[in-house]
């Protein structure tokens, strides 16, 4: 598995070698930002496939996300940001927080960030933080709502209505 610093590496490297020129705004964010702090995100589906979200920015925020994936350094993708944003994760201690206050349980470990494809969120660019808890785990998503379980997708893109 790659480090951060690999992560920061390929995603300066990806952007360098990706044609822009039908997006202007996606190359001016690329040429006037830099990498910022990489967050590794394990694949709940496929651990072996985890992967660095590094955020891309400048000084009016993070303009651009960069996906790359852990084991091979590949840039995955990349998403434009609709307006630049100061965060992209809420921090592991607002996710313990929202745990506490809506499902009423303790964290017992640091929280990890980790996705798979389900109703909760679709978009490897929204991970979750999975929340060690007594005899469990719980979910946080970014945009501040607690699950006790995830509701995975089946075939055809809906929910498998035997996971809830």
């Amino acid at each position: 598995m790659i480090d951060a610093a690999a992560a920061i590496a390929e995603a300066k490297r990806g952007l360098r070698h990706m044609q822009l020129d039908d997006n202007p705004g996606m190359a001016a964010a690329r040429a006037a930002g830099h990498a910022g702090v990489p967050m590794l995100v394990t694949r709940l589906d496929v651990p072996e496939r985890a992967y660095y979200l590094v955020p891309w920015q400048d000084d009016r925020g993070i303009t651009l996300v960069i996906q790359i994936d852990a084991q091979t350094g590949v840039m995955s993708s990349a998403a434009a940001l609709a307006a630049p944003q100061q965060h992209i994760v809420i921090s592991p201690e607002q996710a313990q927080r929202i745990a506490s206050d809506t499902l009423g349980v303790q964290a017992v470990d640091t929280p990890q960030l980790v996705w798979q494809a389900c109703r909760e969120t679709g978009s490897p660019f929204q991970p979750l933080y999975l929340i060690p808890v007594v005899d469990s785990h719980v979910f946080v998503a970014m945009n501040g709502t607690a699950y006790r379980q995830l509701t995975p997708f089946i075939k055809g893109g809906r929910a498998n209505p035997e996971a809830t």
